[in-house]
């Protein structure tokens, strides 16, 4: 996948809307599983953004765009590699339930994970 094909997945709206939801659902199970607890959670866009910056996704996206902007590319790669069947809930979470003082550490992992997968693919 060149990088072209790349940013359109990054920036396309649909999918980071569909992102956001899966991850949300997905870190929601990670954090009831670890916990013990039934927890219902949205992930900060902060925490995408550091993630999505730390696995090399901004360096792929527009200059000028917002941190929200950020953190929805790391959605809609997740979204995309998901509904491609490249990557599993299962393996999303547990990713995330990896064990780490600095959670956009697990989310920049599962963005490397993606990006090998579409690699890949192509």
């Amino acid at each position: 996948m060149n990088d072209e094909d790349l940013c359109k997945i990054l920036t396309d709206a649909r999918l980071a809307q569909f992102g956001d939801s899966l991850l949300n659902f997905a870190y929601s199970i990670a954090l009831t599983e670890t916990t013990g607890l039934p927890r219902g959670t949205k992930i900060q866009d902060k925490i995408l953004a550091d993630a999505a910056a730390k696995a090399g996704l901004r360096k792929l996206l527009p200059r000028r765009v917002s941190r929200g902007d950020v953190a929805n590319s790391l959605e809609a790669l997740l979204g995309h590699v998901w509904l491609q069947k490249m990557i599993t809930l299962e393996e999303i979470v547990v990713c995330l339930k990896t064990e780490n003082l600095d959670p956009s550490k697990n989310f920049s992992h599962l963005v490397e994970i993606s990006l090998s997968k579409l690699k890949q693919q192509s």
